[in-house]
């Protein structure tokens, strides 16, 4: 199972520096991923907060830092025209050594996507027409764009794998073909985090990566494993000394990836070595421009 961090780890993305990107480099994380929030909702349950996940992975990108993968978790279709993502993606790409993951989804704030005009049904399309855009212009070379235009992509440019954040029955079957795996919820321990049965099979089979949120109590060491609901993110509580067998438990699940979240950590960074001393036996090494896990077309 491969792991990552979710930066900003503690919802402050002023703290989201070099020295912070240095420390969970030194701690062993091998991978590094942002989030795609563009504004907090107003309702008393949304502390999340986030920088701009292109300007961070570039930044990140650029340290020389030994990142295994980059990962977006996850840009909204809705926020950005499907070309102009597909340039960033590029960019992205090319900065990174074909190091990047690119996790894709609607946007779940109800209140910014209003902001965007994004009603139900157009949220959803924006998403379906997105994956096919990137699936042509990266993938395809561009065959449904008109004899007048072009995309360029650089020499040694490999489409980064997709993975897909939806609770949508009907558009994880129309996109299942353009996949390269699934992003699940943080679940927590004890329920599985198997194949949904409602899923067409080759949907289903998907490698799936979970972000969990994670309060790891360095106060009561031996706290047991509990869940907190924040309203918007559910986050998985437990003592320093039971953290172990947690993560072991999540390894069972059969999971391809685990993207860990920290939302109460300080300053301090006790939680992060603590976090970095479990995981360091979970991860499991990438090799650099890993690619897509699909045949290219």
């Amino acid at each position: 199972m491969r792991t990552g961090i979710l930066l900003p780890l503690y919802d402050d993305p002023w703290q989201h520096d070099l020295r912070r990107l240095h420390q969970v480099a030194e701690l062993g994380f091998t991978g590094v991923w942002t989030r795609d929030i563009t504004l907090t909702e107003n309702d008393g349950a949304d502390r999340a907060v986030a920088g701009d996940p292109v300007a961070d992975l570039a930044h990140a990108m650029g340290t020389g830092l030994p990142f295994e993968e980059f990962g977006t978790a996850v840009l909204c279709a809705g926020y950005r025209h499907p070309l102009s993502m597909a340039r960033s993606v590029v960019m992205l790409q090319q900065i990174s050594g074909n190091r990047l993951v690119l996790g894709i989804g609607a946007g779940s704030r109800a209140n910014v996507n209003a902001l965007y005009g994004l009603d139900p049904q157009t949220r959803r399309q924006n998403l379906l027409d997105t994956v096919h855009t990137l699936d042509d212009v990266l993938r395809q070379g561009g065959r449904s764009l008109p004899d007048t235009v072009r995309f360029e992509k650089p020499p040694g440019f490999r489409a980064p794998p997709v993975l897909l954040a939806s609770g949508d029955p009907g558009v994880l079957a129309a996109l299942g073909p353009y996949l390269d795996g699934l992003m699940v919820p943080g679940l927590a321990p004890g329920r599985p985090a198997g194949p949904d049965d409602a899923l067409p099979a080759a949907v289903a089979a998907l490698p799936r990566t979970m972000q969990l949120s994670l309060a790891v109590s360095t106060a009561d060491r031996d706290k047991p494993v509990g869940v907190r609901d924040l309203g918007r993110i559910t986050v998985v509580e437990v003592g320093a000394r039971l953290l172990g067998p947690l993560l072991d438990r999540y390894t069972g699940y059969g999971l391809a990836r685990l993207v860990l979240h920290l939302p109460f950590d300080d300053a301090t960074g006790y939680q992060l070595a603590l976090l970095a001393e479990r995981v360091r036996d979970l991860a499991e090494p990438v090799p650099v421009g890993a690619g897509p896990t699909r045949a290219m077309p």
